[in-house]
């Protein structure tokens, strides 16, 4: 083999070496969120985060009705680092004076009083977080603009 080939062989090897994204590796994730047993169902804008220690998040956006989500780390849909991470769950609507409201258990909302982790090892389209507690009803639209929504 002539040392041209090999050179050659060599570069292309370096060169698929350096083609990863420089990203840390993620598997696919997809699973739903429970209340109380439930599909999580609501009217308003829903997330699920996942957070590893040293890495950054993974979002999933809830479909509102049948709570089911996708994670992404930095691409659509790529799924989170392997490992064991806190969770948040996190579900709003449209508030008095068009603010937004909270309407999960406040303690979903935060990392550090969730009590929700996910240890992650392979893909899944299967991970159940599992919630328990009291949805408030959202808002009604009109009457929230307006800042007069019962309830609130």
């Amino acid at each position: 083999m002539s040392k041209f080939l090999l050179i050659s062989a060599a570069f292309a090897a370096l060169m698929l070496v350096g083609c990863g994204d420089g990203r840390p590796s993620r598997v696919k994730v997809s699973g739903q969120v429970l209340l109380n047993g439930e599909p999580l169902t609501f009217k308003g804008d829903g997330f699920v985060q996942v957070i590893p220690a040293d890495n950054r998040p993974a979002t999933g956006k809830i479909n509102p009705s049948d709570g089911t989500f996708t994670l992404t780390t930095f691409e659509n849909g790529d799924g989170v680092v392997p490992g064991e991470h806190p969770v948040t769950v996190l579900v709003n609507a449209l508030g008095p004076g068009g603010q937004s409201v909270n309407l999960l258990p406040r303690e979903y909302a935060d990392a550090t009083t969730s009590e929700l982790t996910v240890v992650i090892n392979e893909p899944t389209d299967s991970l159940k977080i599992e919630l328990e507690g009291k949805m408030r009803a959202a808002p009604d639209n009109a009457n929230a603009l307006k800042g007069d929504a019962s309830g609130f």
